[in-house]
């Protein structure tokens, strides 16, 4: 990097504390070297082809404050103006000695230090030394900031252009940015269907990308064309026999029964029988089945095992039948299991038609990761809008379960790393620390952001709530992708998540536009507002358009046919 030459001065610093410097600035002077900023609040910064103009104090934007080896890069969250009153004393003076009083204007700007740039130009996140009052304040040159996130970003991976330099990309370390996991958060309407939609599709520019996105809405089922395989909830299968002991026995138990022990402790028993026995699995050579063992076991002998012990009658005395030593303690479960059995939306875990076998986890892994004979895709669009919303955190849960499992043991086989993406759409509804029936999903993402990292799985939560979503995977990212958020609690929450340097950015999120953004943490050099490059094609998430809707001729309405595909949930 070259070094830095910065001879534009605009001010001095009059205020610092932990987080904030507050500069004031100076009045123009009209000398050469120029210097200072006029009431405009433009200036021209010397270039190689002329004066290069400048806006000085727009939120976003950057200021250079001198150190005694080098520059403190400040970005610019506020401007304030002061004007001093003039006494009735004063002006009485001033009419006795004839002279002319001029209005005195304080203009101050609120920055926050970003890092440190060197006298070679070298820049470090962070400071070690603080500027102190009356250090002297320059204009910073594009130039400058260019350098700064060329040199940090790896490889020409960009989100889109600098908003306040549109001719400037927005490069980012996209290791940093997927590898130590990410949010993306806003308000509904600020974009964020748009921002996924591009940066899923800017991955899947990659020659071996694997994306693995869970779509609430079915928003994003033609966004990627033939980049992607788009499961949807008809052909969506995720069998019983694929769930470990846990996540069955949450489907089955409820642990607040007096009977729960005996129910699980039968349940791990007749479970661990199942698998042992089955024709398939004795001959697969694995030294040895386990309760969790991903193999296939015949759901419906384990419950008639149930039904027949729930109600065992043994000779006692006298030559009459007693009840059995378990008579009567399935009674509860084997109600829950006839429910899940009975109801249709449970169809794609228990009554599974393509994965029926062992064997058939090949294909299954294949389809989740996009691997599909003579096809790849780079995407795979988990598309859950007709899954009903308490199966789906059973279905998202298992998912990522299993696509951890795979990463870890891909790694165990291999020495090295299947590097998968998971983007979680909506994640508030399935990921909150409030939500008792959420918890299994919210640990399996909590898996993937604690530990993630160590076998190449990514988690990229996107969420409009970012108070409901669990604490535990928002500590976990490493980068803050903040659309526009208006609420005070929301700006608040998020406020609390970013070290204490840049939470005065959070004064910002309420004025962005839809579709730009301020991207913070390890995936920048410094926090960066940003206008998303726009996706093409977009996802369907437009708004209603009530007034063209509403000015069309009346028409009749097909109340039959909606009815109908919601009694069958089906369309």
């Amino acid at each position: 990097m070259t070094s830095v030459s910065s001879s534009y001065r605009i001010g001095k610093v009059i205020s610092v504390s932990g987080d904030e410097i507050f500069v004031s600035l100076a009045d123009h002077d009209g000398n050469e070297p120029a210097s200072g900023v006029p009431a405009s609040m433009s200036v021209d910064l010397p270039g190689v082809a002329g004066p290069v103009p400048l806006l000085i104090g727009q939120p976003g934007t950057f200021v250079l404050v001198s150190l005694p080896a080098g520059y403190l890069l400040c970005m610019v969250t506020g401007i304030d103006m002061k004007e001093e009153r003039i006494t009735s004393t004063e002006a009485k003076q001033a009419g006795e000695d004839s002279y002319l009083l001029l209005d005195r204007v304080t203009r101050i700007l609120s920055t926050v230090p970003v890092g440190t740039l060197n006298a070679g130009g070298a820049f470090e996140r962070g400071a070690d030394t603080l500027p102190t009052v009356n250090a002297p304040v320059f204009a910073v040159d594009a130039d400058t900031i260019d350098r700064v996130y060329a040199g940090y970003a790896e490889g020409n991976f960009s989100l889109g252009s600098l908003s306040l330099i549109p001719n400037q990309t927005a490069k980012i370390n996209l290791d940093a940015f997927l590898t130590r996991h990410a949010a993306i958060l806003g308000q509904t309407g600020g974009g964020k269907s748009w921002t996924v939609a591009s940066v899923v599709q800017k991955l899947t520019a990659f020659p071996q990308s694997t994306v693995v996105l869970f779509d609430l809405h079915g928003e994003y089922g033609a966004t990627f064309g033939a980049n992607a395989d788009v499961i949807s909830a008809s052909d969506l299968e995720l069998p019983y026999w694929l769930m470990n002991s846990e996540e069955l026995l949450g489907l089955m138990v409820d642990r607040s029964e007096s009977a729960a022990p005996n129910q699980i402790a039968k349940f791990k028993e007749l479970l661990q029988g199942a698998k042992e026995s089955h024709a398939e699995n004795t001959v697969l050579g694995i030294p040895k089945i386990t309760i969790d063992t991903p193999v296939y076991f015949d759901f419906a002998r384990l419950i008639s095992e149930f039904r027949r012990l729930d109600a065992e009658m043994i000779a006692g005395a006298n030559g009459r039948d007693k009840q059995g030593p378990l008579y009567g303690q399935f009674t509860r479960l084997l109600m829950r299991i006839d429910s899940r059995m009975n109801d249709r939306r449970y169809d794609l875990i228990f009554k599974p038609k393509k994965y029926g076998t062992s064997a058939s986890m090949d294909a299954l892994f294949r389809r989740l990761l996009g691997e599909l004979s003579g096809a790849r895709k780079k995407a795979v669009i988990i598309d859950l809008s007709g899954v009903p919303f308490d199966v789906r955190a059973s279905v998202i849960s298992l998912i990522m379960r299993c696509l951890f499992d795979f990463a870890y043991w891909y790694r165990r086989v291999n020495g090295e790393k299947y590097p998968i993406a998971v983007f979680a759409d909506e994640a508030h509804i399935y990921l909150s620390d409030r939500d008792s029936n959420a918890e299994a999903a919210r640990m399996s993402a909590e898996r993937i952001a604690k530990e993630g990292r160590k076998y190449g799985i990514s988690l990229t939560v996107i969420s409009q709530r970012p108070r409901e979503l669990s604490s535990t995977i928002l500590s976990q990212c490493g980068s803050f992708l903040c659309l526009r958020i208006s609420n005070p609690d929301d700006q608040a929450y998020v406020r609390n998540l970013l070290p204490d340097s840049v939470r005065g950015i959070t004064a910002m999120f309420s004025t962005l536009r839809r579709g730009e953004a301020i991207l913070l943490g390890d995936s920048v050099m410094m926090p960066t507002r940003i206008r998303i490059d726009a996706p093409d094609p977009t996802p369907a998430s437009d708004d209603a358009s009530f007034v063209k809707a509403w000015a069309l001729a009346p028409v009749d309405l097909d109340m039959t046919s909606v009815l109908t595909a919601w009694r069958n949930q089906t369309s």
